[in-house]
Parts: C-alpha cells; sequence; structure tokens
C-alpha cells in the first residue's frame, strides 16, 4: 500500500480530526474553527481524498 493511501485511511483521517480538536487548534488559511471541522469534513471527505491523490488539492 503507497504511504499517501495509508495517511488518507478513514482510520488515519478521523484522528487527526480527533486530535486537532482536542488540542483546541486555531483556524489555519482557511479561517475554519476547530468548530466547523466536523461538519464540513464529513461533508467533503472523500472530494477532499480525491483532489489530494490527484495532486490537485486546494485548501
Amino acid at each position: 500500500m503507497r504511504l499517501i493511501e495509508m495517511i488518507l485511511g478513514d482510520e488515519n483521517l478521523n484522528e487527526a480530526v480527533k486530535r486537532v480538536k482536542s488540542n483546541k487548534g486555531v483556524a489555519g488559511v482557511d479561517k475554519m474553527t476547530v468548530y466547523e471541522i466536523d461538519t464540513y469534513f464529513q461533508n467533503n471527505k472523500e472530494r477532499i481524498k480525491k483532489e489530494i491523490l490527484e495532486k490537485k488539492y486546494r485548501p
């Protein structure tokens, strides 16, 4: 399995989101707060993963 596929695995991504929320991370370049990340990520996860794999993702 390629490393990028492991990184983009659902279990790994869910853990990453969980850690950002638990650290009360600050908004990044997209200005999204930790309170908005769950809904956004669940609605856009598959698109984001596809764009990353195709090297087309833009935050």
